[in-house]
């Protein structure tokens, strides 16, 4: 009898065990907060594709050393890539724009920018911004969630032209005047509509080990060019010991300036950070 009961209670505790709720796909995540750009920029001629961000094989191939040098000759297609992970309060989506020239100072070839944003889960699925930080130049910024000003829900950034610094706008003050808007639109979701296109960060990441002269990358992480001044993909952005892809939660509690403990991440296809 006694085992009969034991048998009971075992099958009534599965029966009574609450589903988990499935995470929200990662295009679903990155588009529900793709962020908006104002670009202020008056160039025009020659000088204003070197503002547009596109895909690192715009010119079609995956040839990277000649990208600077393509840029008169081939159509560019506004795009953003986006990755996105998963941990155990928060979404950490990163969205990432490529510029083939960097038209800041001396100018150089390639040019690479971020925006990190820490979406913290709510009961109600639909996420709230909790941190914003942005990557532009080496140089880092944060802002909290609450005061970085949205459109539609989507968080609302503005680009300098030529150096393509980028930061968030913050409520209760006026945007740099702009004369270029993009947003993904309310559509399809990943197709272009009132601006760019999103695209999974993976076609990138995939192609790290596409290592040598004439290939994507000169070395671990660094984009191939002619120029001295080599720059990096995300998975070469390191905040003092925290890297942009492989530790995002921790690196937003070092923004916080919390005491920075280990996050126990979902999913996190990025942990691989240095040569395999």
């Amino acid at each position: 009898m006694k085992k009969w009961t034991c048998l009971i209670a075992v099958l009534f505790v599965m029966f009574l065990k609450v589903p988990a709720v499935s995470a929200a796909p990662a295009e679903q995540l990155a588009a529900q907060w793709a962020p908006v750009l104002y670009l202020a920029d008056q160039s025009d001629g020659m000088a204003a594709p070197q503002n547009v961000f596109t895909t690192v094989n715009f010119d079609l191939d995956w040839r990277l050393n000649n990208n600077w040098y393509n840029l008169r000759f081939y159509p560019l297609e506004k795009a953003m890539y986006y990755s996105a992970v998963e941990c155990e309060t928060h979404y950490l989506i990163g969205y990432y724009q490529y510029y083939p020239r960097y038209a800041g100072g001396s100018g150089h070839e390639h040019d690479m920018t971020g925006i990190l944003a820490a979406i913290k889960k709510t009961a109600d699925g639909a996420g709230q911004l909790d941190m914003l930080v942005t990557y532009s130049n080496y140089r880092w910024q944060s802002w909290e969630g609450n005061k970085v000003r949205e459109e539609n829900g989507h968080p609302l950034l503005q680009v300098k032209g030529e150096t393509h610094e980028i930061s968030a706008c913050v409520k209760n003050r006026v945007p740099l005047p702009a004369s270029s808007r993009y947003a993904l639109g309310a559509g399809d979701q990943l197709k272009v509509h009132t601006g760019y296109r999103l695209i999974r960060l993976e076609q990138l990441w995939e192609q790290r080990q596409n290592i040598g002269q004439g290939r994507i990358f000169a070395r671990w992480g660094y984009f191939d060019s002619y120029n001295a001044v080599k720059v990096a993909a995300p998975w070469g952005w390191n905040y003092r010991e925290f890297n942009w892809l492989a530790n995002p939660g921790e690196l937003i509690q070092r923004f916080r300036g919390r005491h920075v403990t280990a996050c126990n991440y979902l999913t996190n296809p990025y942990q691989v950070n240095t040569i395999e």
